[in-house]
């Protein structure tokens, strides 16, 4: 993504995914990554919560469809 000049719907939501799933792991007790400070488990939360509001307005879009299709 960092070579293109303009970022592509369906290049942004696997990083979308990716992106998520790490910070599920990391607030996940039962995940290896799990992180054990306070103040970092706060801030990973609080970041969690931005990007859930950013991800779920690519359903908003009306490419949503094409980019998420085969």
């Amino acid at each position: 993504m960092s070579m293109s000049k303009y970022i592509m719907l369906s290049s942004s939501i696997p990083v979308y995914n990716a992106i998520l799933e790490h910070i599920e792991n990391l607030l996940d007790e039962n995940h290896k990554n799990y992180c054990h400070s306070l103040e970092l488990h706060n801030a990973i939360n609080m970041e969690y919560e931005k990007l859930k509001i950013y991800y779920s307005k690519t359903d908003e879009s009306d490419v949503y469809t094409i980019a998420t299709s085969e």
